[in-house]
């Protein structure tokens, strides 16, 4: 073979391994960034449990002062009618 076709080859040789390294390097920093992103989703996926377990908690709260709010209104009602039957039985 000649001396340029050999200067050539080791020059696409050359020219090939730094590529391969740019795309090792960047191969590196993509694998960096995914475990990265893998970190922050499972933050966000405890968040996410964390918000359920307090929404429990309110919903639970919440029937519970729906059904007090319910009794409280029946009682009230209730003395309402008998008020109003003693003011009649009152007037008579």
């Amino acid at each position: 073979m000649e001396q340029k076709q050999l200067d050539r080859m080791e020059d696409m040789l050359t020219n090939l391994i730094k590529i391969v390294g740019t795309l090792s390097n960047d191969f590196q920093m993509m694998k960096e960034e995914m475990r990265e992103m893998k970190d922050e989703l499972q933050d966000v996926k405890k968040d996410i449990e964390e918000v359920k377990k307090v929404q429990e908690v309110t919903n639970r709260i919440l029937t519970d002062m729906r059904a007090d709010q319910d009794h409280i209104w029946e009682k009230a009602a209730k003395n309402e009618r008998e008020l109003a039957k003693l003011k009649r039985h009152l007037q008579l």
